[in-house]
């Protein structure tokens, strides 16, 4: 059963080796297409994965102009194989879990009335490249929230939802999971870690005011296209939306 992931990718030459080599420890569990959407690097992010792309075919490299996240998510989309089955996503500055992608996969053809499956990232700071997990004595916090990098998704979802806003800067993730949830597709909460999220000096996220600005949107956006009112919040919204405020909690130094 084919597996894309995609991975936008810009000026990731410090972390992107170690992101793909935790998707590639799961090569002979399934049917891997990596898909590496660089998005305009000025550092050598596309040498490096080119490197890594002709020991490994599950690896491939497409090219995109300068238009951020959303739009190299998109480009991703748009490029999956042919026979994909199920789509997940990595930032080239996070890790996958080992046999993280065999086991959603597999939820997933155990029920095929999920569309969408969102698990845990754990946040770290040190990371041991070669176990490709958290250094012992890392500072750890596991969090549930929107982050695509914990996701697996059925491909016809997007066909039904469309492509990410290309207007936000950090909030399309937040933006497309509410479109999804409006969507009326089946969205089920994964209770296991799927990936490794790394705090660094230059996380986009660190642009909190930013970060703040966009999630409000996204959400004032959703709310006045469904005429919510504060009794009408799902339940799924709450789990993963409401408790943002604990999520830097131990991780603002």
């Amino acid at each position: 059963m084919p597996v894309s992931v995609i991975m936008p990718a810009f000026n990731a030459q410090r972390f992107i080796a170690v992101a793909l080599a935790s998707l590639l420890q799961e090569r002979d569990a399934l049917a891997l297409d990596i898909v590496v959407v660089d998005d305009g690097s000025t550092d050598d992010t596309r040498a490096v994965v080119a490197a890594i792309a002709a020991k490994h075919p599950q690896v491939r490299l497409l090219r995109n102009p300068r238009k951020g996240i959303a739009a190299a998510r998109n480009t991703g989309v748009q490029n999956v194989a042919a026979d994909c089955r199920f789509i997940a996503f990595m930032d080239a500055d996070d890790a996958s879990v080992a046999g993280r992608l065999a086991r959603q996969r597999d939820l997933m053809l155990a029920d095929p009335a999920i569309d969408v499956l969102y698990g845990k990232v754990e946040m770290f700071v040190d990371f041991d490249d070669e176990a490709l997990q958290p250094r012992d004595g890392s500072r750890t916090r596991v969090i549930r929230g929107p982050y695509l990098q914990s996701a697996m998704y059925r491909p016809q979802v997007f066909a039904r939802v469309g492509p990410f806003d290309e207007s936000y800067h950090q909030g399309c993730d937040t933006d497309y999971l509410l479109r999804v949830m409006e969507s009326g597709a089946r969205l089920v909460l994964d209770d296991g870690v799927a990936a490794y999220y790394r705090r660094h000096d230059a996380n986009v996220t660190l642009n909190t005011a930013e970060v703040q600005r966009e999630f409000v949107l996204a959400t004032l956006k959703w709310a006045a296209r469904n005429k919510v009112k504060r009794a009408d919040i799902p339940e799924i919204y709450r789990q993963i939306f409401l408790r943002r405020d604990e999520i830097e909690k131990g991780f603002a130094e």
